[in-house]
């Protein structure tokens, strides 16, 4: 007989614990549905969306460049090694470094500008 009492109270113990861990969530969820929620307008998102867009054009265009420089690079290597054209390896390496010029002269006035 004790133990079957000892086990009825604990019984009745987890149960007024699952009912309090129950009726705190409740009053929790509760709390959740009573606070105001701010929600931006809708041209604030359609304008943030198109700023992201722009810098992912921006970036690209960028990348675009550094690809197209780089397969120059390489296959004017490649031409000048197969066909033994010194002249087209000089005007590819002018022509690559006057890329170079132009697209660091750009960065700086980019960074100047900022300033």
């Amino acid at each position: 007989m004790k133990n079957q009492k000892g086990t009825s109270s604990s019984v009745e113990n987890n149960d007024t614990e699952f009912f309090d861990t129950i009726s705190a969530i409740n009053n929790g969820l509760d709390k959740l549905d009573s606070m105001d929620t701010y929600i931006p307008d809708d041209k604030w998102f359609e304008q943030m969306v198109l700023n992201q867009q722009e810098i992912q054009k921006k970036k690209y265009r960028r990348e675009l460049a550094l690809f197209i420089l780089s397969a120059m690079l390489i296959l004017s290597g490649v031409i000048f090694t197969l066909l033994e054209l010194p002249t087209l390896f000089y005007m590819l390496q002018a022509v690559t470094l006057v890329i170079t010029v132009v697209y660091s002269y750009k960065g700086v006035q980019k960074q100047v500008d900022s300033r």
